[in-house]
């Protein structure tokens, strides 16, 4: 930030997520990666046990704190340590790990009520596949934009390949068609 203006960095063309996320909130936004011990259907058996192939075996939440801390515990972990480093004060929760949609609404709205509840989380961010939105989720996630309209509540959608002979050696467990239908109906009417 230079005499009150806001840089684009490396002068880019185009506003980037962190140019966007400044000028929102005035500061750096800091993404908290969390594991809310959640599992996902390519690994407790509903579809496979083996899970993707590109997901690690904490599934792809290696950087996330342990599922043993609730998720107001790791936030509180993760910002005394980001604070340690930096002047932060606005902050990502990311549900990381696993697929964290994969649970009854009723834990899922706990899960996701501590990091609301959190005044320096400004963001909700929740990785999942699109196989596993089912309405009941979706109207859990609309019911939470609408009675907390200062928090922003994002979904993250793998889809790793559009090409099925892919998305069968990888493992991912569903097919395009799945994603299309999450991504362009269900997700615009909520």
């Amino acid at each position: 930030m230079k005499n009150g203006t806001i840089t684009l960095w490396g002068e880019k063309r185009y506003h980037s997520l962190d140019y966007y996320l400044k000028n929102t909130y005035h500061e750096k936004v800091y993404r908290i990666a969390l594991n809310a011990g959640l599992s996902c259907p390519n690994r407790d058996g509903r579809l496979d046990t083996r899970g993707c192939i590109f997901c690690s075996a904490g599934g792809s939440g290696d950087f996330a704190a342990s599922p043993t801390l609730s998720i107001t515990e790791q936030l509180e972990t993760e910002k005394r340590i980001l604070r340690a480093k930096r002047n932060c004060n606005k902050f990502i929760a990311y549900f990381q790990a696993f697929t964290n949609t994969y649970g009854s609404v009723e834990h899922l709205r706990d899960l996701y009520m501590q990091a609301v509840n959190d005044p320096d989380v400004v963001i909700i961010s929740i990785a999942t596949r699109p196989d596993c939105l089912p309405d009941e989720v979706l109207s859990l996630l609309s019911r939470l934009k609408d009675e907390y309209p200062d928090k922003l509540i994002w979904i993250e959608l793998g889809l790793q390949t559009i090409h099925e002979k892919t998305a069968e050696r990888i493992h991912r467990g569903y097919r395009l068609e799945v994603f299309e239908a999450v991504s362009y109906t269900h997700l615009r009417a909520h």
